[in-house]
């Protein structure tokens, strides 16, 4: 029996995660010049130029673009790999905020990114099983 893969056995809210992950690699190519020169925080350090710009590609370009291809082809490494980049980004936006508490404190974005990473993990871990092969 040959694995179902493409758009139409994906579940609804890997759908809409993956729909929402597509527009935040977006956003992040179009608002890289702006990171790199406001910078970016990383592991309790903001980072500013080239080494923002690496991790502004990586996390919010590569690992959501990654995250997609799997999806598509549901390979059965893809919510292993999701869980743990999301999971980093967890503890990286944990730290910067205990860290760098003056960057944080009036932003409403802040926790807004921190809301969704958190039900991004918990729709991915409710729905690993789509992964199974």
């Amino acid at each position: 029996m040959e694995i179902k893969k493409g758009w139409k056995p994906i579940p609804l809210s890997l759908k809409i995660i993956s729909i929402i992950s597509t527009l935040w690699y977006l956003m992040a190519v179009i608002s890289i010049g702006v990171i790199a020169k406001q910078g970016f925080p990383f592991l309790g350090v903001f980072t500013f130029g080239l080494p923002a710009m690496i991790i502004v590609i990586l996390f919010y370009f590569l690992a959501p673009a990654t995250f997609i291809y799997g999806l598509w082809n549901r390979h059965s490494w893809t919510a292993k790999f999701a869980l743990s980049y999301i999971g980093f980004f967890l503890l990286n936006s944990i730290i910067a905020y205990i860290s760098l508490p003056e960057h944080f404190a009036s932003s409403s974005m802040y926790f807004a990114d921190l809301i969704a990473n958190i039900i991004f993990f918990v729709v991915i871990y409710k729905t690993r099983s789509y992964f199974k092969q």
